[in-house]
């Protein structure tokens, strides 16, 4: 059964993470330590051996014979205990004390006095079980320089056996041969394997606790935050646009949780300016389209007659009419980003001229003054010339209707070397805007006054239109008080290579 929860998910990935790195640092551990264990009891032989031999010629060389040894194992026992103990100091533990008190010594401290029990490593079992315990201390047996067994079991042609020559006065005078108990060793390898199998079971298993009490509150504080982007989203998609979520975070989740409420905030503020824009569209829509049937149902009634004026009156209306329909499509048109451009790198020194060709007869019905200041670089962007040139139409048209009688327009264009920018600016005369007004200039349906004559202020969309023609062209578009007591129209557009 597939896995949808991300909790669960991320239980099982940390569960089977923790797994794969107990398993991996026991594995590694069971060999790092196997590896030190038999580097250990290699080096702790070869010490003891050293160690035998170097007690043998010495007591060869107090004695100039074997033969006290082979007349008193005890002392042999008593020599290789001695040696390991000095080998292995703990190994004095496991040594039986003699029951009677040793009496009779040589001179030089070799005891000649025979006992049934013999001290130390004398007995087989004690012998047998300091072996088992320790795992170092190999049985040992002594042959003389002819290759003759004098103490131990050990067979000289065992091929497992192991000689050390034994010298005195630079000659052979007999031979340490040992052979280590491997039966031994492979028990006691076995029962340190089985407890760090052992010791590794239990860590993995306090592990996979700690692992699963981590995770829960750990998989919680991840999701948690998805869970409530998860509920804003449905209520959002049902149209609640007011959901806000309260992830307070620095993460990935606590910036997302930011860009929702961001776009909550956003769709919110959209769907206000929609349901705005429809009741003004119906209001701009309802005006002209009484008037013309007043209009109408008058000449019906015979209470007017169809002459010039009322024609006249009718025309302007439904000519009226026809511009807000055409700001409207337009409008769409930009705002769905489906208005065709040909982009090519268009001279702005000339579309300017141009423009204000166009509107100069309409700039001298108001004694206007209208004067271009214009960059000697002769600036080039890449754009469409027919959308640029309905950008500054716009623009223009609007300051001249907007603008006092006698009042003055001033345009001029310039290269930012700051931003590598194209920069135009067109300042108009008196009246000016509060600075409330010039930051809804570019909402839809804007006019400065709500009683102005459509004929003067026009569809309030050309403002609107401007700003997304401007945009499609990568640049911006804002307006500010203007040095000449009116306002200032700003666009900036990338400068073309």
């Amino acid at each position: 059964m597939p896995i949808k929860s991300i909790k669960s998910k991320i239980l099982l990935i940390l569960l089977s993470l923790s797994a794969l790195v107990v398993v991996s640092s026991a594995l590694l551990m069971k060999y790092g330590v196997n590896q030190g264990f038999s580097k250990y009891k290699k080096g702790l032989e070869k010490e003891l051996n050293d160690k035998v031999e170097a007690s043998l010629e010495a007591y060869y060389e107090s004695e100039n014979s074997w033969q006290a040894l082979v007349i008193e194992p005890r002392n042999w026992h008593e020599l290789i205990f001695n040696s390991a103990t000095e080998t292995i100091p703990d190994l004095d533990r496991h040594r039986k004390p003699s029951k009677q008190p040793h009496k009779d010594q040589k001179t030089k401290g070799h005891s000649k006095k025979k006992h049934s029990e013999k001290p130390g490593l004398s007995g087989k079992s004690t012998n047998k079980k300091n072996r088992e315990k320790l795992n170092v201390i190999p049985e040992y047996s002594l042959f003389n320089a002819q290759q003759e067994s004098l103490i131990g079991q050990v067979d000289w042609n065992n091929q497992r056996a192991k000689r050390r020559p034994l010298e005195h006065a630079g000659k052979i005078v007999g031979y340490l041969v040992y052979l280590k108990d491997h039966t031994s060793g492979s028990r006691q390898d076995k029962l340190f394997n089985q407890s760090i199998v052992k010791l590794l079971w239990v860590i993995a298993g306090i592990m996979s606790l700690v692992t699963l009490l981590a995770t829960l509150p750990l998989a919680k504080y991840f999701t948690r935050p998805i869970q409530d982007l998860n509920q804003a989203t449905q209520k959002a998609a049902a149209g609640d646009y007011s959901i806000r979520t309260a992830i307070n975070r620095k993460d990935e989740l606590g910036q997302l949780g930011k860009n929702f409420n961001l776009l909550a905030q956003t769709l919110e503020s959209n769907s206000a300016v929609q349901k705005k824009m429809m009741a003004d569209i119906s209001h701009e829509l309802r005006t002209p389209v009484a008037v013309l049937l007043a209009q109408i149902e008058a000449i019906q009634d015979g209470l007017h007659k169809a002459d010039e004026a009322t024609l006249g009156l009718l025309y302007e209306q439904t000519n009226t009419l026809r511009h807000l329909i055409n700001d409207l499509h337009q409008l769409s048109v930009t705002d769905l980003g489906s208005m065709q451009y040909e982009m090519h790198p268009v001279e702005i020194n000339k579309i300017l001229s141009t423009v204000i060709e166009g509107q100069q007869l309409l700039a001298e019905k108001k004694q206007l003054k209208i004067e271009l200041n214009l960059s000697a670089k002769a600036p080039v962007v890449l754009g469409d010339d027919n959308r640029l040139t309905q950008l500054f139409t716009n623009l223009i048209s609007n300051s001249i209707h907007y603008t006092d009688e006698t009042g003055q327009i001033l345009i001029h264009s310039r290269v930012s070397n700051e931003s590598d920018q194209v920069v135009i600016e067109i300042n108009d005369s008196e009246p000016g805007l509060m600075p409330e007004e010039i930051d809804q200039m570019f909402d839809r349906l804007y006019r400065k006054e709500k009683s102005r004559s459509k004929k003067l202020g026009g569809s309030g969309l050309g403002l609107t239109i401007a700003k997304n023609i401007t945009q499609a062209h990568n640049g911006k578009i804002m307006a500010k008080t203007s040095d000449l007591g009116g306002v200032c129209m700003i666009v900036r557009l990338p400068k073309h290579a």
